[in-house]
């Protein structure tokens, strides 16, 4: 018997242990009238883009310099702890057990080459033949249509919108404060 407690998110009687899971869930008919409006009807290339979505935006992400995320740092030093906290007295691993601290600190993805646009499109197409088992017109198709096939990924995504109230707010603060500087800038000088 487990004595966990979680949090799970229902839709339509499926659970999902993340918000953002359950919010993919509920945008997915979005996304696939999306892709069959990019697709011209079709609706096998539709769901083949929907079911190979995370193989097809990265195929486009090829020549990118990727940043640590604060959620990926995060799990690294989950990680790293838990191993220091598992294995702190074998001697096999003293060496990163002893530079735990550094490792977390320090640490970044491989650097990556930067590309012409020339050499991330023959990237972004031997990633999409591979996808695609071999079929060039789709992967050339797929690169030809690379904005709008993103913007459909990103169909049902809302947006929040900035309140007008908060707009002119911001907009006096930022007069009042450059009034006071250019009031204190001759002052100084004087």
């Amino acid at each position: 018997m487990s004595t966990e407690i979680r949090q799970v998110y229902e839709v339509n009687g499926q659970k999902f242990d993340t918000k953002a899971e359950a919010q993919d869930f509920l945008r997915t008919p979005k996304i696939r009238t999306a892709l069959l409006a990019v697709t011209a009807g079709k609706t096998e290339l539709a769901d083949w883009l929907l079911e190979n979505r995370e193989s097809v935006e990265m195929s486009f992400e090829v020549g990118k310099i990727r940043r640590v995320t604060k959620s990926e740092k995060k799990k690294l030093e989950k990680a790293v702890d838990a191993l220091v906290e598992s294995f702190s007295h074998e001697p096999k691993i003293a060496f990163l057990v002893e530079n735990a601290e550094a490792i977390k600190s320090s640490f970044s993805w491989p650097g990556v080459k930067r590309m012409t646009e020339e050499e991330k499109n023959t990237a972004a197409r031997n990633s999409l033949v591979a996808a695609t088992e071999g079929r060039e017109d789709v992967a050339e198709w797929i690169i030809a249509n690379k904005e709008a096939l993103l913007a459909a990924y990103a169909a049902g995504i809302e947006k929040r919108e900035v309140s007008p109230k908060a707009t002119e707010g911001l907009a006096a603060y930022r007069a009042k404060m450059a009034a006071k500087k250019a009031a204190e800038k001759p002052a100084a000088s004087g």
